[in-house]
């Protein structure tokens, strides 16, 4: 269905989901959880595909280097302890995806140094978790519709998508409650906000024939990403977020892409999944983004760290 046809259903599902979110945001005023540590949280307005698990990466990395002990506290959608809790140390080896989420796993490898608290409860999460260490600092991956627990600062992450287009949570006039908006991939600055563009990028290649793999909710900007850097895509996979493969689906793609000359490349989030599998890294490109403040530096600094 093309997306002419799709965009009457994607802004009515938006509108509906956005003023659902809405009321429930005003009745969460009220008895929302303090942790005893500082808490940053990493969010956005539609659903999935603007960046959050990289910057979230990004945060603790910047965090870690200034000395402070942070622990990540995310949903794990899609895994076992999603439902019942779990904690990922820093020493501990690779996770499996199917027990923590992709997206756990991702953090553990982006974030070395880190703790990780997993579960769809996060403040039963951070007990857990704050039981084995003490932090500095809690950073909430995708928090801004999480509204049981008290945050120091809401970053909020904006692409240039509109409701039509992909399927948002909230609208806009929601970034009011926001304590700092970031704008990525194609956003454009709004008026009344500071201007802080995060941007996303791959190392340069010579021109290297790929097969793109790639189970996340925003694949055509992988694929422009994968362009910009070099990288001729001859082929495109596109799985779906937080898609699940087989041994048997994954050797199929491998030899397949061999078979016309070309490597296969998957993005961070399914790298995981491939590795759990058997993949080796030399096998495969990864295609995970380098994070950069390209503009308002000053002011993520001034709001983050001062």
């Amino acid at each position: 269905m093309s997306w002419i046809l799709r965009a009457p259903f994607v802004f009515s599902g938006s509108v509906i989901w956005s003023a659902v979110n809405a009321v429930v945001r005003r009745r969460a005023a009220r008895g929302r959880v303090r942790l005893p540590v500082r808490v940053i949280s990493v969010g956005n307005i539609q659903a999935g595909g603007a960046g959050k698990t990289p910057v979230v990466a990004f945060i603790a990395r910047e965090a870690l280097a200034r000395g402070m002990k942070v622990c990540i506290l995310t949903r794990g959608y899609g895994g076992a302890w999603e439902k019942r809790g779990g904690v990922l140390r820093p020493e501990d080896a690779a996770p499996e995806p199917s027990v923590c989420g992709d997206e756990p796993a991702l953090l553990h490898e982006l974030a070395p140094g880190a703790w990780i608290a997993v579960g769809a409860d996060r403040a039963a999460a951070f007990q857990k978790v704050s039981g084995l260490e003490k932090f500095d600092l809690a950073i909430l991956d995708d928090g801004f519709q999480h509204w049981r627990l008290e945050r120091d600062l809401d970053i909020v992450l904006v692409t240039g998508a509109r409701p039509w287009q992909r399927l948002h949570r909230e609208c806009r006039c929601a970034l009011r409650h926001a304590g700092l908006v970031c704008f990525t991939k194609d956003a454009a600055p709004l008026k009344n906000f500071q201007s802080v563009r995060v941007s996303f990028s791959l190392p340069p290649v010579e021109r290297k024939r790929i097969w793109l793999v790639s189970g996340v909710a925003d694949a055509a900007h992988v694929a422009k990403t994968a362009v910009q850097a070099g990288y001729v895509v001859e082929r495109e996979i596109c799985s779906g977020d937080h898609a699940r493969y087989s041994r048997e689906e994954v050797l199929h793609i491998s030899g397949a892409a061999a078979s016309r000359g070309c490597r296969v490349a998957v993005t961070g989030k399914d790298w995981v999944k491939w590795r759990a599998l058997g993949v080796k890294h030399g096998d495969v490109e990864v295609l995970e983004p380098v994070v950069e403040i390209a503009e308002g530096r000053d002011a993520w600094n001034q709001k983050l760290w001062a």
